[in-house]
């Protein structure tokens, strides 16, 4: 039944394709700019990003499918999602929302040259959207081409100058080089727009962190309001503070609530069988105590 549905969804899709196409070329395309809200609209045609992966409203074919490829995102199941978003492209190349999401699947099935191209094309339809640079700046970095990396968070800054996580990716491409004093000025830049910003406060932590400073690391990350959107690197790196000052309680708890999100770009570059290691090693020295 979850077959037949899906190949009712792709077969509208084939009738609609022209329709959808003109759409997509219009002047309708514009992106609005409501920054760090959810859902965030970002075209005349109905679309939000949630948790980086791209919604449709209405009830049209390619939205449809482009929903269910997204809800196959969430579960992280990428690969049938990929498939498809493929399946929706085959006659209606130029629907936005299937670039962008197929740029994410690849990027979480770690096929990231391929990424690339799904993105590229995704600028072409909407260059205006920030965060197609994000991820592409994201990409580069994994592949090592900081240069480029840099180039595209300050391609997406200039399309949003409000973009907090900009700053905080081209801090942590300095961060990475332990470049510190020019990490924090982006982590700054973004503190000082919103003083609260959970991934600012983090990279501040972060800098402590590399300096050995455990304890600043924990009474920092403790006044990071996590009750919205943030890094899930948070939980890593409190758990890593707590574990090199004994307190290994506090270092599983951790641990846990970071292993409740396997599906997180975290674990992209981190493996998860590292984290359940920590985890086990925190425990049996918490019952040792």
């Amino acid at each position: 039944m979850k077959s037949l549905y899906l190949h009712i969804l792709i077969f509208a899709v084939m009738l609609t394709s022209s329709v959808i196409s003109a759409q997509t070329l219009s002047s309708e395309y514009n992106v609005f700019n409501k920054i760090n809200i959810e859902p965030e609209e970002i075209a005349g045609y109905g679309i939000y990003s949630k948790n980086d992966i791209l919604y449709c409203t209405g009830d049209d074919a390619a939205g449809s499918l482009n929903n269910k490829a997204a809800e196959l995102m969430e579960e992280g199941n990428f690969s049938e999602a990929l498939a498809l978003l493929e399946a929706g492209r085959t006659n209606a190349p130029l629907f936005f929302p299937f670039l962008y999401n197929a740029g994410i699947c690849t990027l979480y099935l770690n096929q990231l040259r391929q990424s690339i191209i799904y993105f590229s094309k995704a600028a072409q339809i909407v260059p205006e959207y920030w965060k197609i640079y994000l991820q592409l700046g994201y990409i580069y970095g994994r592949l090592n081409k900081e240069n480029k990396a840099l180039e595209q968070f300050r391609i997406g800054l200039k399309k949003n100058p409000r973009e907090l996580n900009a700053y905080i990716l081209m801090g942590d491409i300095y961060y990475d080089r332990d470049q510190l004093r020019i990490a924090q000025n982006y982590y700054d830049a973004a503190i000082k727009l919103q003083p609260l910003f959970p991934n600012g406060l983090l990279g501040l932590a972060k800098i402590h962190f590399k300096n050995r400073e455990y304890l600043k690391t924990i009474v920092l990350l403790k006044s990071i309001d996590i009750s919205a959107e943030y890094d899930k690197s948070y939980h890593y790196y409190f758990a890593e503070s707590a574990y090199k000052i004994g307190d290994y309680e506090t270092a599983a708890r951790q641990y846990e609530m970071l292993l409740q999100f396997k599906n997180d770009k975290f674990f992209l570059t981190t493996p998860l069988l590292l984290i359940r290691h920590k985890l086990e090693l925190s425990l049996r020295f918490a019952e040792k105590r």
